[in-house]
């Protein structure tokens, strides 16, 4: 808990008891092959030194897996969540990159995000400005987002779809917290966006133990955004 509350930066006040929760059920256990010992996280099975010494990288590579639950790979999804699917998958193999594993499985979250806020655009969106009212077809995150930095104009008063643009990683968050119906889900991608923000940048330490558990968890949070988008349109 006090290795969470000092980097998250995306806390809300009920996040304390939900933590203390999912971290009373956090259990994992340490298998003897030899001299080498495994962390065995669901079906995976993943090398560390001893228990002690990789509880927190346990966890916080695995967040998804931890706070939300089992999930599974889903394939219908943007391509470009897919495409880091894969690549999250085939990292795996290389426990020499174990931050980059990580970072790249918390960005199928990032990138569901981005995916999900296109898809509830539309075909084609206005964007308004004051006086000024652009319609935009085939609209993405990526692209207006590029736009109002080209334009220059206030984010605060730009109105997408009728609706505040969501122009920073938190505010995108938060505009999808209509699609994340469950607490443990909504603290999921919170959390772990925010260690692959801290990886992106070099701060996180600890040494991590990503498995395919939490690749699943993560497609199937995203899969789960986009299910609830489609029961609200």
């Amino acid at each position: 808990m006090a290795t969470v509350k000092d980097f998250f930066q995306y806390w809300k006040k009920s996040d304390e008891d939900l933590l203390e929760e999912v971290l009373e059920d956090f259990d994992f256990k340490v298998e003897k092959e030899g001299d080498k010992r495994f962390a065995v996280i669901g079906d995976s099975k993943v090398e560390v030194k001893n228990k002690k010494s990789s509880v927190v990288g346990v966890f916080l590579a695995n967040i998804p897996y931890f706070v939300y639950g089992e999930g599974e790979l889903i394939w219908d999804l943007p391509e470009k969540v897919v495409e880091i699917q894969k690549a999250s998958i085939k990292l795996l193999d290389f426990p020499c990159l174990r931050h980059v594993t990580t970072l790249e499985t918390y960005l199928i979250l990032e990138m569901g995000l981005r995916s999900l806020y296109t898809s509830w655009l539309g075909e084609s969106t206005t964007i308004k400005y004051k006086e000024h009212k652009v319609k935009v077809k085939h609209p993405t995150y990526r692209r207006i987002k590029l736009y109002l930095r080209k334009k220059n104009w206030s984010v605060y008063k730009v109105k997408v779809n009728g609706e505040t643009f969501p122009f920073s990683q938190g505010s995108l968050i938060s505009w999808a917290s209509k699609f994340i119906r469950d607490e443990k889900a909504d603290l999921a991608i919170r959390l772990a966006i925010n260690i692959r923000n801290l990886l992106a940048h070099g701060e996180l330490e600890w040494e991590l133990y990503p498995t395919i558990e939490s690749v699943k968890s993560s497609s199937f949070l995203v899969a789960m955004m986009f299910s609830n988008l489609k029961l609200r349109k």
